[in-house]
């Protein structure tokens, strides 16, 4: 189940780094329309999933 949730972290990450720019509504729900903002929500929820599929695969494999 934790990796399922890293798993779907990463690809909110990932969504959000790339299509960020051109989906508006995603740039209204982090509340600023700045390309920076973008990158570090972005870079953040990639983060969060990524060690949680890093836990899963040193401690529960």
């Amino acid at each position: 189940m934790l990796s399922l949730i890293g798993l779907g972290l990463v690809f909110i990450g990932i969504i959000v780094l790339i299509f960020g720019s051109t989906a508006p509504l995603l740039r209204l729900y982090f509340g600023d329309r700045s390309v920076i903002s973008q990158l570090v929500w972005g870079t953040i929820i990639f983060g969060i999933g990524a060690i949680l599929l890093i836990i899963h695969a040193a401690y529960f494999s």
